[in-house]
C-alpha cells in the first residue's frame, strides 16, 4: 500500500496526493494509518525529548502549518498517508494528540513559554497563507476547521494558569473546572486526560496556597507591616476587606454548628435505613444551620417534592453505596444544571440572593457525605461556566461572586488547609452565641497539604506551617522561607535554588536530590533530615543544625558551612571541596571516602569521625580536634594540620607527605606504614604514636636525638630525597 503514495520532495507535503474526490475514503487500511500516526507521536515524543523548544516548535509549524518536507521524512510520508485517506477524523486525532505529547512534555518541565508558543502557532495559523501550492488545500481546510473547533479550545486552556488574573477572557480564571471534563472523558488521548487532571490540580494547588498567604498576611488584625501586606495578590475577584470578612464568617460558622461533624453524623445515623428515610433526613441535613426563613421556603418549594419523587422504585430498599452517589449526583444536578441545558431554576433563585453562600454550603454538605461526587460537582461548573462565558463579564457578575465564594468555602472545607480563629482582643459579646469578628484573626495552618509540583518560584512564606506537606518536585526557587515550619515536608528532587531559608525548620524532612544552590540556611533546623544527593552548592548554612542527617554523595562544594552541627552524620562520599567548615562539629560523623580536598576545617571538631579514604589534600585543619578519628588510607596531601589533636587517630597506611603536622598532637596515633616525607613535625607529639614502617625524612623539623629514638621504635628515617 505504501507504494501507492508518491515520493515526497522538493517544499510540497501533497504533491498530486489528493483523493480525486471527498467522497473517497478509507483508502489505506486502517492499520496503515494506526501505523502513520504512530510514526508522528514517536517523532514529537524523540524531537522533544532530544531539541529545545523552539526547534520543535519550527518542526511542528513545518508539518502541520507549512506542509513543507523539510521535517523527518518519516513523519512527512506518515502525514501524507494520514491525508490521502481523507479521513478528517483521522488527521484531527493526530494533530490533537501530537500537541498533548508536547505539551505535556513541556508542562513537566515548566516551560511555559513553549507551551504558548505552540497555542499561538496554532491560532496564527488561521491567517491566509497565499505561498502555500494549491495542493495543500485539503490540509488548509482541515487545520481550519480543528482551529475553530471545541478541541482547540480545550488546547488555549493550558495557557491559562500561566497567565495572571487579568489576562485573557474572564472564564479562564476557572480553569480548573473546565478542565474537568477533558480528564472524565475516556475518549480523549491519555496524554490529554493526565495533562489536564495534573493542571487542573495544580491550579487547585496554587489557589488554596495563595489564599491561605493571602489571608495570613493580609488581615487586618494582622501585627505584619503594612508595606508588607502589599507583596500578596488577592487570589479572588473580591475585594480584600469583603474577603477576609467572608473567611471569617465561613470559618465562625463552622465553629458554631461543624459541618464536617455534623456530616460524619449524618452518615452514621442513616446506616441500615431505608432509602425512603434517608431521603426524609437528606431534607433536614441540607436545611440545617439556615436561619433564613425565605432561603428555608426555597428549599421546601422547589427540593422536598423532587427529593420525594427521586428513584422512588427504591423507597423500600436499604440505602446503598450506589443509591447514595446516584442521589447526591442528582441534587447536584437540581442546585445547578438539572436538564444538562440551562441553569437550573433552583440555582437561579439561590445564586440571586444576597449572599450564595446558601447555595455553596449545600453543595458542600453533599461533598461531606459523599466525596465521590465532586468530579460530578466539577462538571457541572464547568457547564455553568461554558453557558455564561458568552456573556460579558458585567453581566454576569453575580455568577462570578457564586464561584468566588464557591472557591474560598471549598478551599476551607475540603482541601489541607485547617483555618482557624485566634482572638486577639477581649470583647465581651451581648449575646455569647455570636462571634465579634472584629475580635478575631484568621490563622491558616497548611499542614500537610499536598503541593506536589507546584510552582512557588519567589513566594515569600516566611513563618509559615507546611509541616509534613508533600513539596515533591515543587519549584520554591528565589522563595522566602525564613522561620517556616518545613518539618517532616517531602521535598524529593524540589528546586530551593536560591531560596531563602534562615531559621526554617526542616527537621526530619525528605530533600534527596533536592536543589538548594545557593540558598540560604543560616541557623536551619535540618536534624535528621534525607539530604542524599541534595545540591547545595554555594549554599549558606552557617551555624546551621544538620546531626544525625544523611548527606551520602551530597554537592556541598563551595558551601558555608561555619559553626555548622553535623555531628553522628553520615557524609560518606559527599563532596565538601573547597566548603567552609570552620569550627564545624562533626563528632562520630562518617565522612569515608568524602572530598575535603581544599576545604577549611579549621577549629573543627572531628573527634571519632570516620576520615577513612577521604580526600583532604591541601585541606587546612588548622588547630582541628580528630582526637580518635580513623584516617586510614585518606589523602592528606598537603593539608595543613597545625595545631591540631590528632592523638589516638588511626593514621595507618596514610599520605601525609608533605602535611603541616606542626605543634601536633598525634600521641597514641597509629602512624604504621604512613608516608611522612617531606611533612613538617616540628615541635609534633609523636614520641608515643605507633610508628611501625612510617617514613620519615631526617630534615623534618625533628631533633637527631628524637629521630634515633623514633627509628628504634620502627620507624623509617630516609635522608632528603630530590627530585630527578
Amino acid at each position: 500500500m505504501l507504494s501507492l503514495l508518491p515520493v515526497m520532495t522538493g517544499r510540497t507535503l501533497l504533491n498530486n496526493s489528493r483523493p480525486s474526490s471527498d467522497g473517497d475514503r478509507n483508502r489505506l487500511d486502517p492499520m496503515v494509518i494506526q501505523q502513520a500516526q504512530e510514526s508522528i507521536y514517536e517523532f514529537f515524543i524523540q524531537t522533544v525529548n532530544q531539541s529545545p523548544s523552539e526547534t520543535v516548535l519550527l518542526e511542528f509549524k513545518a508539518l502541520f502549518i507549512d506542509g513543507e518536507a523539510s521535517v523527518n521524512a518519516n513523519a512527512v510520508q506518515a502525514l501524507g498517508q494520514i491525508l490521502f485517506n481523507n479521513n478528517e477524523q483521522n488527521f484531527v486525532n493526530t494533530i490533537k494528540r501530537s500537541c498533548y505529547i508536547l505539551i505535556n512534555n513541556w508542562s513537566s518541565k515548566r516551560n511555559h513559554q513553549a507551551i504558548q508558543g505552540l497555542i499561538a502557532i496554532l491560532g496564527e495559523s488561521i491567517d491566509p497563507q497565499p505561498q502555500l501550492p494549491t495542493d495543500s488545500s485539503c490540509l488548509r481546510r482541515w487545520l481550519n476547521r480543528f482551529i475553530n473547533s471545541e478541541d482547540y479550545q480545550e488546547i488555549k486552556l493550558f495557557a491559562s494558569p500561566y497567565n495572571s488574573r487579568d489576562q485573557g477572557y474572564w472564564s479562564h480564571r476557572y480553569t480548573s473546572y473546565l478542565l474537568v471534563p477533558q480528564y472524565l472523558n475516556t475518549s480523549n488521548p491519555v496524554e490529554q486526560r493526565e495533562l489536564a487532571r495534573k493542571t487542573a490540580k495544580q491550579i487547585k494547588e496554587r489557589f488554596n496556597f495563595d489564599l491561605a498567604m493571602y489571608t495570613v498576611r493580609c488581615d487586618p488584625a494582622s501585627l505584619e507591616e503594612e508595606t508588607n501586606k502589599q507583596k500578596y495578590v488577592n487570589p479572588t475577584s473580591i475585594e480584600e476587606d469583603g474577603l477576609i470578612n467572608l473567611i471569617k464568617e465561613v470559618v465562625a460558622t463552622n465553629f458554631l454548628f461543624s459541618y464536617t461533624n455534623y456530616a460524619n453524623i449524618f452518615i452514621q445515623q442513616t446506616k441500615n435505613i431505608s432509602y425512603k428515610d434517608f431521603k426524609q433526613n437528606l431534607q433536614k441535613y441540607l436545611t440545617f444551620s439556615l436561619k433564613n426563613e425565605s432561603i428555608i421556603g426555597i428549599f421546601k418549594t422547589n427540593l422536598a417534592h423532587k427529593l420525594d419523587n427521586l428513584y422512588e422504585a427504591h423507597d423500600e430498599e436499604k440505602l446503598s453505596v450506589d443509591l447514595l452517589i446516584r442521589t447526591c449526583r442528582r441534587i447536584i444536578e437540581f442546585f445547578l444544571r438539572e436538564d444538562k441545558q440551562e441553569p437550573s431554576q433552583l440555582f437561579i433563585l439561590l445564586a440571586n440572593q444576597k449572599t450564595p453562600l446558601y447555595l455553596v454550603i449545600s453543595l458542600l454538605k453533599i461533598i461531606l457525605i459523599c466525596k465521590y461526587v465532586r468530579n460530578h460537582l466539577d462538571s457541572c461548573l464547568a457547564q455553568l461556566i461554558r453557558y455564561y462565558e458568552n456573556y460579558p463579564e458585567d453581566e454576569c457578575k453575580w455568577f462570578i461572586n457564586f464561584l468566588e465564594v464557591f472557591n474560598i468555602v471549598f478551599a476551607i472545607y475540603t482541601e489541607n488547609v485547617q483555618y482557624s480563629l485566634v482572638k486577639v482582643k477581649d470583647v465581651e459579646a451581648d449575646n455569647q452565641k455570636v462571634i465579634d469578628l472584629e475580635s478575631y484573626r484568621i490563622f491558616p495552618q497548611l499542614k500537610g497539604v499536598d503541593l506536589q509540583d507546584a510552582d512557588l518560584s519567589g513566594t515569600d512564606i516566611r513563618g509559615s506551617n507546611l509541616s509534613d506537606a508533600d513539596l515533591r518536585g515543587a519549584n520554591l526557587s528565589n522563595a522566602n522561607l525564613s522561620d517556616a515550619n518545613l518539618s517532616l515536608a517531602k521535598l524529593k528532587k524540589a528546586n530551593l535554588s536560591n531560596a531563602i531559608l534562615n531559621g526554617t525548620k526542616l527537621a526530619v524532612a525528605y530533600l534527596h536530590n533536592a536543589d538548594l544552590s545557593g540558598a540560604s540556611l543560616w541557623d536551619a533546623d535540618l536534624r535528621r533530615a534525607q539530604l542524599q544527593q541534595a545540591n547545595f552548592n554555594g549554599a549558606s548554612l552557617i551555624a546551621a543544625q544538620l546531626s544525625h542527617t544523611n548527606l551520602q554523595q551530597a554537592d556541598l562544594r563551595n558551601a558555608n558551612l561555619k559553626n555548622a552541627n553535623l555531628d553522628n552524620s553520615n557524609l560518606r562520599e559527599t563532596n565538601l571541596h573547597h566548603t567552609d567548615l570552620r569550627k564545624a562539629q562533626f563528632r562520630n560523623a562518617c565522612l569515608s571516602k568524602a572530598d575535603l580536598s581544599k576545604a577549611n576545617l579549621s577549629d573543627a571538631d572531628l573527634r571519632q569521625s570516620d576520615l577513612q579514604g577521604a580526600n583532604l589534600e591541601g585541606a587546612n585543619l588548622n588547630g582541628a580536634n580528630l582526637s580518635g578519628a580513623n584516617l586510614c588510607g585518606a589523602n592528606l596531601n598537603s593539608a595543613n594540620f597545625s595545631r591540631a589533636d590528632l592523638s589516638g587517630v588511626n593514621l595507618s597506611n596514610t599520605d601525609l607527605s608533605y602535611t603541616l603536622l606542626r605543634h601536633v598532637n598525634l600521641s597514641g596515633a597509629n602512624l604504621s606504614n604512613a608516608n611522612l616525607v617531606g611533612a613538617n613535625l616540628f615541635n609534633t607529639n609523636i614520641e608515643q604514636a605507633k610508628l611501625d614502617g612510617a617514613k620519615i625524612l631526617r630534615h623534618s623539623g625533628i631533633s637527631e636525638k628524637r629521630l634515633l629514638a623514633l627509628q628504634k621504635r620502627g620507624a623509617i628515617i630516609q635522608e632528603q630525597v630530590f627530585p630527578v
